[in-house]
């Protein structure tokens, strides 16, 4: 099963997994290339800043189509006007038509409208989001261009004025023989200039307003009798995009998201020059006082510093982008919004965790990293740790039980922070790496004394496995192994810190692993035997005892 910092492993036959050395100096703790990272790391930031920008605009789509039951169609000609000409509606075919021009008016024309929102003429519909409108149709007839009609409520300020009459506002465009689609931009439409002389109107007064649309139309433009034409729509589609106050907070997030990958950015690479300095002074001093043995010593020391004080330079910008993430995960936000916001709070707990770890991993290599041991209830611990993954197993499909043999003792004498760390990194990991089957804790007692006992921590899974000469590279800091489509993310870091915790417990971490078959991550330590608390009895006041 493929394996990172979080992986498990286990293998046909049982191998005991050897260490793979001290936390000494390693090529992934050269800080020559700590700038290739330092741009890696900013350029993820920014793509969750893309990601973030992109789906911060809501887009706006309105389809006039056969199947639409949003308008109602009717033609229309110079006929009113005293003319001859003749505009047909296909009763079989919906959004075609047919005109026949026939002249006896100076400027004869035909057209076929849509009654937008049928039921509620009165109102229209709002076009203010809308930026462009599409036409495909199919046309055959003389003319190379038609005009597209638009019949909107006039602006407020004349409504008054003109009452209930529309202001057509018209653009005209080129057509041809045959199959056509069109992309024509809505500012660019302009009210009928006969209409604004009609009405004596300046033209500051007729800017258009699409706040209510009532009519969408295609009419002729310069027809001549006789002349004829038919046209059959396929669509006709407006569209747009705008930002909400709840998308502004995105924009506003993302923003911060990479203003704080910058700093982070800047604050390394600052440290990595500083720590470069400091490095040489150390060097210089070194062969002169003790020679190569003691530069290395204090290089090493110095190492665990920085990663300290890097880590500890991480966790306040990061923790902010938690905290904003929780706050807007809060407001009123769409499932594409929200699902944005829990990738980047979800993506920032995950890169804090993998801090703690390198943390740990410092506090390793400095020699400060030690066990506080009390006396503690286990069964109540791994009850604990079960119920910390049953959740995630089930939203995975996966059986997952806690299996306790009788005689394991109810308390212990142990450091319980480190003994839950380990078997929170083994189950992480199994519950990662399984797709089917199940994933199973199970404790027993290998051997038993008056005062201490033996115990055996098994996880074991139904995973994807790993293979026997990857074994040793689960356990070695920042390294994964299976192909790249089998590894999730992480640092590397968990197994790692797992078997020097394990080793400081003076226990043996045991693997067996089979690819496609599954991994089984065993743990031995000894432990002292300790009393469990007395449980509290409780006092009923005013109660007499029967």
């Amino acid at each position: 099963m493929p394996n990172g910092p979080d992986h498990q492993a286990s293998t046909p036959e049982r191998v005991l997994a050897r260490p793979a050395g001290r936390f000494g100096h390693k090529p992934w703790l050269d800080y020559a290339n700590l700038r290739l990272e330092a741009a890696v790391f900013l350029l993820l930031a920014i793509t969750f800043a893309a990601v973030l920008g992109k789906s911060a605009l809501t887009t706006q789509r309105l389809v006039f189509s056969p199947q639409s039951e949003r308008f109602a169609t009717f033609a229309f000609s110079d006929a009113k006007n005293g003319g001859r000409s003749v505009a047909s509606i296909d009763p079989a075919r919906p959004l075609a038509w047919s005109c026949e021009i026939r002249g006896g008016v100076q400027y004869p024309y035909c057209g076929y409208g849509l009654q937008l929102d049928a039921k509620r003429r009165d109102v229209g519909l709002d076009f203010t989001r809308l930026r462009t409108v599409t036409l495909r149709f199919t046309y055959h007839g003389a003319g190379d261009h038609l005009r597209l009609l638009v019949k909107a409520s006039p602006p407020p300020a004349l409504r008054a004025r003109l009452g209930d009459e529309l202001m057509p506002l018209a653009i005209d465009f080129p057509v041809v023989q045959g199959r056509n689609e069109v992309r024509l931009p809505l500012a660019q439409l302009a009210p009928e200039q006969w209409w604004v002389a009609n009405h004596g109107l300046p033209s500051r007064e007729t800017a258009p307003d699409l706040d209510q649309v009532h009519i969408v139309a295609i009419t002729t433009r310069d027809a001549k009798a006789p002349d004829a034409l038919a046209m059959s729509i396929d669509d006709i589609v407006f569209e747009g995009s705008y930002l909400s106050t709840e998308q502004y907070y995105l924009v506003i997030l993302g923003a911060w998201l990479v203003l704080s990958a910058g700093f982070l950015v800047h604050r390394a690479l600052g440290m990595r020059r500083a720590y470069e300095t400091r490095q040489r002074m150390q060097a210089q001093e070194a062969r002169l006082l003790a020679g190569a043995h003691a530069a290395e010593k204090a290089a090493s020391s110095a190492k665990s510093r920085f990663l300290g004080n890097m880590s500890h330079e991480l966790r306040t910008p990061l923790n902010a982008v938690i905290g904003y993430a929780y706050w807007l995960n809060r407001t009123d936000l769409d499932i594409k919004q929200r699902a944005a916001v829990t990738a980047i709070q979800s993506s920032g707990e995950h890169l804090l965790a993998m801090i703690s770890d390198i943390l740990d991993i410092a506090k390793i290599e400095a020699g400060k990293f030690e066990l506080v041991a009390a006396p503690f209830d286990l069964r109540e611990t791994l009850a604990g740790v079960g119920d910390m993954f049953r959740l995630p197993a089930e939203e995975k499909g996966l059986d997952f039980g806690v299996d306790i043999a009788p005689d394991v003792p109810a308390a212990v004498v142990a450091d319980r922070k480190r003994v839950r760390q380990v078997l929170i990194n083994l189950l992480g990991n199994a519950i990662k790496f399984t797709e089917t089957g199940g994933v199973t804790l199970r404790v027993s007692v290998v051997s038993a004394q008056d005062a201490s006992a033996r115990l055996r921590f098994v996880v074991e899974d139904t995973g994807v496995g790993v293979a026997a000469d990857q074994l040793d590279a689960i356990f070695r800091p920042f390294e994964q192994v299976g192909d790249q489509a089998s590894r999730a993310g992480g640092a590397g870091l968990g197994l790692g810190i797992t078997r020097q915790i394990v080793e400081m417990m003076d226990g043996v971490l045991d693997v067996d692993s089979q690819p496609g078959q599954g991994s089984r991550f065993t743990v031995e330590a000894a432990f002292a035997v300790a009393q469990p608390a007395p449980a509290a009895r409780p006092v009923f006041a005013g109660v007499p005892k029967l």
